[in-house]
Formats: structure tokens, C-alpha cells, sequence
């Protein structure tokens, strides 16, 4: 079975791609701050709950890597309230980089090493549409996690790893996860999560 990591899982577009995994008969374990919303989707659907922080970098750092997820979806954006540049305090422009663009690289750099040694996995990375951006950090930070993605991929190309950015769009983001999984197929990744396929009673 297919195990699959979503940060952001607590808000729309993490929960949305949470829980197609989950449907998929993916081990889906979520991460994210919102504990109620959490323990919903584990009776709803069965998923790990993983309620934390991704500014603990040590704590997301050894439970990621105990892990050992094949999938890695990053889905955790958050923005500060106020969207012009000059209105900014420090502490919201540092919350801003450390959720959506260091935490990503952190649990990538956790979690790449046993992939690559399986020669086996996928990283998916949300982009805020810089279209519809509401300031100029977030058109900073989805810029920056555009380009990560992008020279991530070049990088372990041939490796059995792949990457993918995936433009975040407007809501509502029901379609979220059947784009996931419509990224995955197209890259050749190979999934083993859809028992139907496993136990051969699909076409």
C-alpha cells in the first residue's frame, strides 16, 4: 500500500487531497495544527492524524523520517492577514517563508534520501497561482517554491523520484486530489495503493 504524507492537511486544499488518497485506499497520514478537523478525517476516512507544527522543524524532521512516506504532498499555505508589503511585521513575513517555502524544503530533505534509495516516490508542491496572489510575499514565496520544484525535478531525474508543482487555483479545490493522482500517472510514477489493481479485478 501506497503511503502518502499531505501537510496543510487540516485546511481546504490539503483536506481535499487527503482524503481522495484515502478514498484511492491510500495510508494517508495529515499533517497539521487543526486537531478537530484532524480526528474528523480519521473517522471519516481513516487517515493518521499527525497534529503539528511545521515550524518544529525537529519534531516534523524524526517523524517524517521514520515515515518514510512514497508520496509527499505539500499543501500547507499560509498567509498573513494583512497584504500590503509595507504593513507587514517581521514576524509575519518570517511565519510566511518558514510554513510555505522552508518547511518545504526541510521535510523534502528528510524524506528524499529513502526514496531515492528505493528508486521509488513523488513530491507534489502546491503553487499559489501568482495570478491571484493578494500580495507581493505570496507572489515571493510561490516564485521561489516554483522554482524548487522545478530544480528538484532536474536533479533527481532518472532517479525513480518525481516532482511536480501543482498550481494551487481557485476554490472550491474538490478537484485537487484527482489532480494529484492525474500528475502521478502522467509522470510514470506507479502507484500500488488501488486494491482493485492489486488483487487484479481492474480492466
Amino acid at each position: 500500500m501506497t503511503k502518502a504524507l499531505v501537510t496543510g492537511a487540516t485546511r481546504a486544499p490539503g483536506r481535499a487531497i487527503a482524503t481522495t488518497l484515502a478514498k484511492e485506499g491510500c495510508e494517508v497520514h495529515a499533517l497539521g495544527r487543526d486537531r478537530i478537523a484532524l480526528d474528523d478525517m480519521r473517522a471519516g476516512h481513516g487517515i493518521v492524524p499527525l497534529a503539528m507544527d511545521l515550524t518544529d522543524r525537529d519534531y516534523v524532521r524524526l517523524t517524517v523520517e521514520g515515515m518514510e512516506p512514497d508520496v509527499v504532498v505539500h499543501a500547507a499555505l499560509r498567509w498573513p492577514p494583512e497584504t500590503r508589503f509595507l504593513g507587514l511585521a517581521e514576524a509575519d513575513i518570517d511565519m510566511a517563508l518558514e510554513v510555505n517555502l522552508s518547511a518545504t524544503l526541510h521535510v523534502t530533505r528528510a524524506v528524499l534520501p529513502a526514496m531515492t534509495e528505493r528508486g521509488h516516490g513523488a513530491f507534489v508542491m502546491l503553487v499559489p497561482d501568482e495570478r491571484e496572489a493578494k500580495s507581493a510575499l505570496e507572489r515571493t514565496a510561490a516564485g521561489a517554491i516554483d522554482g524548487f520544484a522545478r530544480a528538484l525535478a532536474d536533479e533527481v531525474r532518472g532517479s525513480g523520484v518525481f516532482v511536480h508543482a501543482l498550481a494551487l487555483g481557485r476554490p472550491p479545490f474538490h478537484r485537487l486530489g484527482q489532480q494529484v493522482l492525474s500528475l502521478l500517472s502522467a509522470s510514470g510514477f506507479q502507484p500500488h495503493f488501488i486494491e482493485r489493481q492489486e488483487h487484479g479485478h481492474g480492466p
